[in-house]
């Protein structure tokens, strides 16, 4: 069996605007990522959730020559009750809707306000 090791980064964002197109999202959440208050949900988050990610990926990652690797990236709006809303994953393949549905489970503490977190995912092979 081959193994995958998942590249993540993650950023925060604190602003939300209704109607955002995904890019834009992944924007402001890649621009808040260097804010004090992104670097220290950072902080609380990491330990909880880096655990979960690796285990998700283990799942969502075929083991098959022929899979959809391409990188992805994740954006969802992260709500004050720790729950994901309108979610989105680019590219749509079987890893990435995978991911999606399993990071619904993800053990996120509860931000101090809505904000769009996003996961920049790079699948690589490991000989």
């Amino acid at each position: 069996m081959k193994t995958f090791t998942p590249f993540l980064l993650l950023m925060l964002s604190f602003s939300v605007r209704a109607g955002d197109a995904f890019d834009d999202r992944v924007e402001r959440a890649k621009a808040l990522e260097e804010t004090p208050a992104g670097q220290a949900y950072q902080d609380l988050m990491w330990p909880k959730v880096q655990p979960f990610l690796a285990t998700l990926m283990q799942q969502c990652v075929p083991d098959d020559r022929n899979a959809d690797l391409r990188s992805f990236v994740f954006v969802a709006t992260l709500s004050t009750e720790a729950k994901l809303l309108d979610v989105e994953v680019r590219p749509v393949t079987a890893a990435s809707k995978c991911f999606a549905a399993g990071m619904e489970r993800a053990p996120f503490p509860k931000p101090p306000a809505d904000m769009p977190i996003t996961f920049h995912m790079r699948l690589h092979e490991m000989n």
